[in-house]
């Protein structure tokens, strides 16, 4: 989804554990714990490409869920 939408997205399994890179950030998590990955690498899209699809559906769903904008995002 991300690489669809032209976001440099690169996530590896590589001896138990799971790297996460979007563009020049980049991030190393043990396997067992991917949804820390997956948490990581959504934080990342929402501060650094607010202007994706994903950063702003994420930030709507978190607004509706929560009634707070996360990350100082607008």
């Amino acid at each position: 989804m991300l690489e669809k939408a032209g976001l440099p997205v690169d996530v590896r399994l590589a001896h138990g554990s799971i790297e996460v890179a979007l563009g020049k950030h980049r991030a190393t998590f043990p396997a067992a714990k991917a949804d820390e990955g997956a948490n990581w690498l959504a934080a990342c899209v929402v501060m650094h490409y607010p202007e994706s699809e994903m950063a702003k559906l994420w930030v709507m769903l978190a607004t509706v869920a929560g009634g707070a904008i996360p990350f100082g995002s607008s």
